[in-house]
């Protein structure tokens, strides 16, 4: 009876101490998570919220809620000019919509958000937001995103020619003044621009300073 007694009570002991050791494994699990990288699989859902002009979450047929930011898109943030009109427009793209998602297999989680194309019945809103100029190409991941090379990313601004022009046009003191000439049949916008915060003085026939501050493409 003693033995029986000492064996059952090193048995609780031992399944004690399993549960603790797995419980700190899904705590360090959890405090963790952005170091985990996304999935390369493509899936399938609902779009149930939208955030803002580049972030959304789709619910997964399995009840999974992921949050997705757009890949190569720069939307107007919150309290920035336009940003109303980005999430209006994703709304009424996506919201309560089915969407199928391929994710970015060059890039993880950020924010503890998927990076990804997203496809709302059918349509490529990454593309669609851009091409309706509620965004910009976020040019920064030009050199790393998969979907660089697209057609759509090299339209809006991944292209080597685009990154080209760009340079003639802009130097580190802000806009080459022979853009500033009296013809203007060559007219320029923010997103042909790598800079933002471009002086521009009084000379200003491309409207790029909309405050009239002597500063273009403040951002």
């Amino acid at each position: 009876m003693r033995h029986f007694l000492f064996y059952k009570r090193i048995f609780v002991f031992l399944v004690f101490l399993g549960t603790i050791t797995f419980s700190n494994q899904v705590w360090a699990t959890s405090l963790n998570s952005d170091l985990v990288t996304t999935s390369s699989l493509n899936f399938s859902g609902t779009v149930t919220k939208v955030i803002d002009g580049d972030t959304l979450d789709v619910t997964t047929t399995d009840g999974e809620t992921i949050t997705i930011r757009l890949a190569l898109v720069d939307a107007p943030e919150s309290e920035e000019s336009g940003s109303d009109e980005a999430k209006n427009f994703i709304t009424e793209q996506c919201l309560n919509k089915n969407a199928d998602v391929d994710p970015d297999n060059n890039q993880g989680l950020t924010y503890g958000r998927t990076v990804a194309v997203v496809y709302c019945e059918g349509v490529n809103v990454n593309e669609a937001i851009l091409d309706n100029g509620f965004a910009d190409i976020y040019q920064d991941f030009c050199d790393v995103s998969e979907f660089a090379d697209t057609n759509w990313a090299q339209e809006h601004g991944c292209s080597n020619s685009s990154n080209n022009d760009n340079d003639d046009n802009v130097e580190s003191s802000g806009i080459n003044n022979n853009q500033f000439d009296n013809d203007v049949s060559n007219d320029l916008d923010c997103k042909d621009f790598d800079e933002k915060n471009i002086p521009v003085g009084n000379n200003d026939p491309h409207n790029l300073d909309a405050d009239g501050d002597g500063i273009g493409c403040e951002g």
